[in-house]
């Protein structure tokens, strides 16, 4: 290897760290507040609507971690929720950076 090609993978390297370590979304403490819920649990909610919510699951061609990018999903969807006026979120999927949710109000 040549210097260049050294110095360009190490670059790649530290760039793939930071990123690694990122936390893209930011929420506000209520938003986060909101409990996560299975779906056996909003039997007496009532269904607000669904909600779509996407994130990079990949930066330059490298996954991003699979917790991070659910974490990130899920604090969208309490976000979203919380605008409906919900109270809970109930995850749907998650598939490559792309989540299903449903907003719920609960007693």
């Amino acid at each position: 290897m040549n210097a260049h090609t050294v110095r360009s993978l190490a670059t790649l390297a530290v760039v793939s760290a930071l990123v690694a370590g990122c936390t893209w979304v930011k929420i506000p403490d209520d938003a986060r507040a909101l409990p996560l819920l299975e779906a056996s649990e909003v039997a007496q909610c009532k269904r607000l609507g669904s909600i779509t919510t996407n994130v990079a699951w990949k930066v330059a061609g490298i996954e991003r971690g699979e917790n991070k990018v659910r974490v990130e999903l899920d604090n969208l969807a309490r976000e979203r929720a919380l605008t409906m006026g919900g109270n809970a979120v109930v995850r749907e999927s998650i598939h490559e950076g792309t989540g299903d949710y449903t907003a719920w109000m609960c007693p």
